[in-house]
């Protein structure tokens, strides 16, 4: 088997992975609902070559774009985009979810 994170073909360009993250948590507050006037995040459990960890994100970013459970991030030439699962699908990630992405 291949090392996981040597890059791989995506749709005929080479795709060099930086991570992937496993599970994507969103905020969740119970009965009490979410707090008035303070930042709410969520959570990313992510997979890295130094292992894995948790990692808060905003909600705002969460919910702005197209992370999921199970997609790679890293970059396709010279762009950071996620590819998903399927390790064919590209997603360009927003502003903020490239700004979050950047910062891991």
């Amino acid at each position: 088997m291949a090392n996981k994170w040597e890059p791989f073909d995506v749709n005929g360009s080479i795709f060099r992975p930086m991570g992937r993250l496993l599970y994507v948590e969103e905020p969740d507050f119970g009965c009490e609902g979410a707090p008035e006037h303070e930042t709410v995040y969520g959570s990313v459990v992510l997979e890295d070559k130094n292992g894995q960890r948790t990692v808060k994100i905003e909600e705002e970013t969460l919910f702005s774009g197209q992370m999921n459970d199970g997609m790679w991030y890293g970059m396709l030439g010279r762009t950071l985009v996620l590819v998903g699962r399927d390790r064919q699908t590209v997603y360009q990630p927003n502003e903020a979810e490239r700004l979050w992405l950047e910062r891991l």
